[in-house]
């Protein structure tokens, strides 16, 4: 082989990003088949690969003979002899071959095999690289658009394809500029390796989250399920065992940088994050806030609810074009129909209907309350002492009357000079606040922002929505 041959190799190794010993291979590959083409043979040669010195040679393999019939395959006990004196008739011998003498045809016809070697090493390399990022976020140039609105994503070392039913219609993305993309799939056929990606898939979503929300990263936070209207809402279940962290807070982040970082990514979309509860009445409350809740009934066995609002929000739980309940609905994997109050005792005065409902909804606990449950409580600080304390514990099922209220002085982390504020404007107990909206908070005389956020802290953290018997 030529001198410059190994730098070659390595030239056209760094083009293709073929590794400089695969290339060996494949232009060794190519000689042997173009060797065969040439003189019809199938098994008289043999090619040496020097992987240190980048280069290789190609010998024909032929058979020691004292007359010589073939001299394709066979070589004279007297030419032989000069190659080693040890040389007998029928021994196999390997004579060097310049690559030159295969002539332009073979030549021409190694190129190709040798291109098509190469296609086929970078389609092996481009599908190992791609297949192990199936399912993750990675970020490419709009490069242009195609026939029926794809898009075609440049990601550096190969184009992938954004079909149009992947794509957010909020998305309003200009030719050359970045995009993240969540690699949907991988396919490889032949050496033409296919990527599909995504902006829709719910997926898209929770990697987002986990490339902004350290805790969910960390698996401090834990991702429960996720139901998205792709560029219209989406709802998201989180639940940590963590004692302290509260999950939704995690994700939205200080001042809601989290989030808004990803809501950008996203063009607008409503996310929704919600508290993840065993406790499937908890659950559908937290998924349908911040409607309240005046009545819920349940079917475990066909998993299906029946939940009352007040009229006045009943389209706040069923949201625009149904999408708040829809994906509320599949976020649970249950059936949900929504009533308003005024629908539901209709449907009750209806002998018929109201004979269903008491069929299908038998051991329901109907009757929202909110209460505040007794319970150990561990005090702040290195002592580590033990005293009563809020906990978010279900009641056992009781009547209303026996629910004591507690004074607004037994609500945790919060000062004496605010409880009094609170006091003074008739909120004398925890059980009268815990409707009341920030807005409503902040009308309070003399009680400042950072006091409503520890007020409203204090009440998620402590106070929990009971369902009881009436």
């Amino acid at each position: 082989m030529k001198a410059d041959f190994s730098e070659s190799v390595k030239m056209y190794s760094l083009q293709t990003g073929v590794p400089e010993d695969q290339m060996l291979e494949a232009i060794a590959q190519a000689l042997v088949i173009a060797y065969k083409k040439k003189y019809n043979k199938k098994e008289n040669v043999a090619i040496e690969v020097d992987q240190d010195n980048k280069d290789l040679k190609i010998f024909a393999i032929k058979t020691v003979v004292e007359k010589v019939n073939d001299p394709i395959d066979e070589i004279s006990l007297v030419e032989a002899k000069d190659m080693g004196p040890d040389i007998n008739l029928g021994d196999e011998v390997k004579i060097e071959i310049n690559p030159e003498t295969l002539g332009r045809i073979a030549a021409k016809s190694t190129h190709q095999i040798i291109m098509q070697n190469v296609k086929k090493i970078e389609g092996d390399i481009l599908y190992n690289e791609f297949s192990t990022k199936r399912g993750e976020i990675v970020t490419g140039l709009f490069q242009r658009r195609m026939r029926f609105h794809d898009i075609i994503v440049d990601l550096g070392k190969t184009e992938a394809l954004l079909p149009v039913d992947h794509q957010m219609y909020r998305d309003k993305t200009k030719i050359g500029e970045k995009v993240k993309v969540l690699v949907k799939n991988v396919e490889k056929k032949d050496s033409i390796v296919r990527i599909t990606l995504s902006r829709t898939d719910p997926e898209f979503v929770i990697k987002l989250f986990y490339a902004e929300v350290p805790e969910i990263a960390e698996g401090i936070v834990v991702i429960k399920g996720i139901a998205r209207e792709a560029g219209e809402r989406t709802k998201i279940a989180v639940y940590t065992e963590r004692t302290g962290i509260d999950p939704v807070g995690a994700c939205v982040g200080m001042k809601g940088v989290r989030i808004q970082s990803i809501i950008r990514e996203l063009d607008g979309e409503k996310i929704d994050i919600v508290k993840w509860d065993s406790d499937i009445a908890r659950f559908l409350i937290n998924l349908l806030s911040p409607a309240k809740l005046v009545d819920i009934k349940l079917n475990e066995k066909d998993k299906t609810a029946i939940v009352v609002v007040p009229s006045d929000q009943l389209s706040s739980a069923i949201g625009k074009d149904g999408k708040n309940v829809k994906l509320a609905a599949k976020l649970a994997g249950w059936t949900m129909d929504i009533k308003s109050e005024e629908e539901f005792q209709n449907l009750l005065e209806v002998e018929e209907s109201r004979k269903m409902i008491q069929e299908l909804f038998k051991d329901v606990s109907p009757g929202q309350k909110y209460a505040v449950v007794e319970g150990p409580k561990e005090e702040k600080g290195p002592a580590k002492k033990t005293k009563e304390r809020k906990r978010k514990e279900p009641i056992e099922k009781q009547p209303e009357e026996e629910i004591e209220e507690t004074s607004i002085d037994e609500l945790p982390d919060i000062s004496p000079t605010v409880a009094k504020k609170l006091k003074s404007a008739g909120y004398d107990t925890i059980e009268s606040i815990i409707d009341l909206s920030k807005e409503d908070l902040l009308k309070v005389s003399g009680i400042s922002k950072k006091a409503v956020d520890a007020i409203l802290k204090s009440l998620e953290e402590n106070v929990k929505v009971v369902i009881e018997e009436e």
